[in-house]
């Protein structure tokens, strides 16, 4: 126990110091993922989320951690990350599941205004599309790092011709009855 008055007040005002700095703190910002048709009747796919959420979602993946900033992953890596990706997402078209196909991924270093400077995992997938004339309806499956860290959120985006994003869902987890919640994207 503190004897000295003065330390005492200093004490207490550093603990109310630490505690209002930690009270504050913000969850990493979610997942992202934006689709865009491309021209050879292809889906691409640009996923990405905080590498700190993804770790504790899936410690198999901690190597993640020592990845360099803006450089590819490696072949070890990328195969440990695809499988993960394929059990926890799933695009339907037409009742068919489109197979993904993880083309590229790296970590980034990027800011957000809640939570400063945080290290992101980029990921470019792209999907062949059924030989059909309409892309929409199209179905998802995702719980991507939210099947263990619960607060985490996806936002899906369709990027239009001129670059443009809409958005076609928010979410977070929910798996009513042990089932997994399907997702309908409608294009807007």
């Amino acid at each position: 126990m503190i004897k000295n008055p003065i330390m005492r007040v200093f004490a207490l005002a550093l603990c109310v110091l630490l505690s209002t700095k930690f009270a504050n703190a913000h969850a990493l910002p979610g997942s992202e993922l934006t689709l865009t048709e491309q021209p050879n009747n292809t889906l691409s796919l640009k996923l990405s989320f905080a590498l700190e959420d993804l770790i504790i979602a899936a410690p198999s993946l901690s190597s993640l951690d020592g990845a360099q900033i803006d450089q590819p992953l490696h072949a070890k890596v990328l195969n440990k990350l695809n499988n993960y990706l394929h059990s926890h997402m799933a695009l339907l078209n037409d009742a068919q599941a489109l197979p993904i196909t993880l083309n590229h991924a790296e970590v980034n270093l990027v800011h957000n205004s809640h939570v400063g400077f945080y290290r992101s995992v980029l990921i470019e997938l792209s999907a062949p599309l059924n030989n059909q004339s309409e892309l929409f309806p199209m179905s998802l499956h995702y719980d991507v790092i939210m099947h263990e860290v619960r607060n985490h959120r996806a936002i899906v985006y369709w990027q239009k011709s001129d670059s443009s994003l809409v958005k076609l869902a928010s979410f977070s987890y929910k798996k009513p009855q042990g089932e997994p919640v399907f997702y309908e994207l409608e294009k807007q």
